[in-house]
């Protein structure tokens, strides 16, 4: 049994991929295997990460198919595993298809964004934390900005009455760390940097895979909460995060409409179909007032309003071909 596996996914971001694999490679002194999958990407970016595994990783590796991956049994022999998955498959059922293939073989699996570099042992510090506390379910930590490094990103939070996540605020976080407090409940952490101890991944599963895309980690701790699973976050371990780079550009309306469809139809799961009924309308009338006042807009507003409405009513899922009409219409 080893000790932990990484999942990184690439998806047409090379760059972003390498610089995090060799944050990793520098800044720990733990050799813990990662295991990357490309989501079918464009040519160019996996020649490109192939290209530096053979010139600059300098550490074992092996690339393969994602069809070799599946059956391949023994992981002891490399520190990467590079897999290429036929298309693009997720942010989910990418992760998944990695995680349920090496949970057995791993007490811990750490999911990490692409697009993220760590500081120093911060992947050591997590792992150490979790063995000296065996009631901790699934942990985080603190992620600052890539490109403002003093400031906050996401450190935990928690799950609000009327359904939606809160952050903790930056000065709450500093004021931990600037008193020693290095480990908080945090009942929401983010997919970004999520490391999950073998026994919960069996007995609660894997992220779920009505989302192609964002909600995923919302799901995952409102599951977990719902099962009393201890969920932390751990202060004294920072990753940097560049924020958003692995999502397509699109009108930022439409990102909402995205955001607020996938939150109503994550809900259907955990509320009374009357709850949930009655939550949704009520939801969707605050999102109405809340973009007529970001936006000034009474007419963005109903388009809004209108289309998560119809996406959270129609659907049960968000899937590849719905994400898609959300985002490019």
């Amino acid at each position: 049994m080893y000790k932990l596996g990484i999942i990184i996914i690439n998806w047409n971001s090379h760059h972003d991929t390498i610089e995090c694999i060799t944050s990793i490679r520098n800044n720990e002194v733990g050799l813990y295997p990662i295991f990357l999958l490309d989501n079918g990407s464009e040519k160019q970016s996996v020649e490109n990460i192939e290209e530096w595994l053979v010139e600059k990783y300098g550490l074992s590796y092996r690339i393969m198919t994602d069809d070799e991956f599946i059956q391949c049994n023994d992981f002891s022999n490399c520190s990467l595993f590079f897999i290429k998955a036929k298309t693009n498959l997720g942010f989910a059922k990418g992760n998944n298809f990695v995680w349920n293939k090496i949970m057995d073989f791993y007490d811990y699996v750490l999911l990490l964004n692409n697009d993220t570099v760590i500081s120093e042992n911060a992947f050591t510090k997590m792992l150490a934390y979790m063995d000296s506390n065996p009631d901790t379910g699934a942990i985080s930590c603190d992620i600052r900005l890539y490109n403002k490094p003093g400031q906050l990103w996401i450190a935990g939070g928690y799950f609000a009455w009327y359904g939606d996540r809160k952050y903790f605020k930056q000065k709450k976080i500093d004021n931990y760390k600037k008193n020693g407090v290095m480990a908080i409940k945090s009942p929401y952490i983010s997919g970004c940097v999520l490391m999950v101890r073998k026994e919960i991944t069996k007995k609660y599963g894997m992220l779920s895979e009505k989302f192609f895309l964002g909600e995923e980690d919302f799901n995952y701790c409102k599951r977990l909460a719902k099962n009393q699973v201890k969920v932390e976050t751990l202060l004294d371990a920072v990753i940097y995060h560049k924020v958003g780079s692995s999502r397509v550009t699109s009108r930022d309306s439409n990102n909402m409409i995205l955001y607020y469809t996938s939150r109503i139809i994550d809900l259907k799961e955990f509320y009374s179909p009357l709850k949930w009924q009655l939550w949704s309308l009520l939801y969707i009338i605050a999102i109405f007032i809340k973009i007529c006042s970001m936006k000034k807009s009474v007419k963005e507003a109903v388009r809004v309003a209108k289309h998560v409405f119809l996406y959270s009513h129609k659907y049960d899922n968000v899937s590849y071909e719905i994400y898609s009409s959300i985002i490019y219409q």
